[in-house]
């Protein structure tokens, strides 16, 4: 499948968690679960809309970001806006917090969940994270969660550069994200529910270290904090049980004639093939 197709599953994938927001598949103790799970205080989650978290979340960027007052931060792949709006309320209005997404739906909820939070320093754009419209030495750090590994493997190299270019000298990036442990079997590779699902798009350590050095960065320290990445089998099981839900898009009627893989989801175990790393 060529990026084109995969930007395309991608996208009809994480519109359709974003529609959901407003149908059948309520958000609720799951999102919480999974947000929790991977560092997220429960004050801080109740301090913002609850939409804005889509428990979609592989970590906690903010965790280890050090954002100050008035600093710029960009959010990569930023969705229903709950990084954004959590650095929003830590750079304070001398500083401006900016979502990157490439999904309108997802646009169209961050952008109501900030105006309900009430976060008039909060921002997003419409764009592909391999190539963003804002000046070079824009922002003070740059974070990400759980959305590099949905690149293309052809293009992680200019999410990096993107990363480097935006960054004011002396900037960071600290990013939670998925990668492989050792090099994944071909079954997962194929299985598209399993890429728009963050894990068979997963890189291996030494592919990020190697993207990272040859955009720019000096001394990146990246760390597994071997999180339980099976918890994401709640949100398939759910799915089976009542009905399509987020992750329902064209990808899977296509994984379905090609791997067939999509009905074993709930068999794989995820942690011994991945891990989610923070690198910074």
């Amino acid at each position: 499948m060529n990026s084109k197709d995969t930007y395309r599953c991608v996208q009809e994938r994480y519109a359709g968690v974003a529609r959901q927001t407003d149908g059948p598949h309520k958000l609720g103790d799951h999102e919480r679960k999974v947000a929790s799970a991977f560092g997220y205080d429960l004050e801080d989650l109740l301090s913002i809309p609850e939409n804005a978290n889509l428990g979609v979340s592989c970590g906690n960027p903010l965790a280890m970001a050090n954002i100050g007052v008035g600093e710029v931060v960009i959010d990569l792949g930023s969705g229903g806006g709950i990084d954004v709006l959590l650095a929003a309320k830590k750079v304070g209005m001398e500083g401006k917090a900016i979502g990157i997404d490439m999904t309108k739906d997802m646009l169209d909820l961050a952008r109501q969940n900030a105006e309900n939070a009430g976060a008039s320093n909060a921002s997003f754009i419409e764009a592909f994270i391999t190539s963003i419209p804002l000046p070079s030495s824009t922002a003070d750090c740059i974070i990400s969660n759980c959305v590099v590994n949905l690149v293309p493997e052809v293009e992680k190299t200019l999410v990096f550069q993107e990363m480097f270019r935006l960054l004011k000298p002396g900037g960071r990036v600290a990013i939670s994200d998925i990668l492989a442990k050792r090099e994944l079997p071909i079954e997962i590779k194929k299985d598209l529910s399993l890429y728009v699902g963050c894990i068979a798009g997963a890189s291996q350590v030494a592919d990020y270290e190697r993207y990272l050095k040859e955009a720019g960065f000096q001394d990146a320290v990246i760390l597994d904090t071997n999180a339980d990445l099976n918890i994401y089998k709640e949100l398939w099981k759910n799915e089976k049980a009542n009905g399509p839900g987020p992750s329902s898009s064209c990808c899977d009627s296509m994984n379905n004639s090609t791997s067939g893989e999509i009905n074993n989801l709930p068999d794989v175990d995820f942690n011994i093939w991945t891990g989610e790393w923070i690198y910074k």
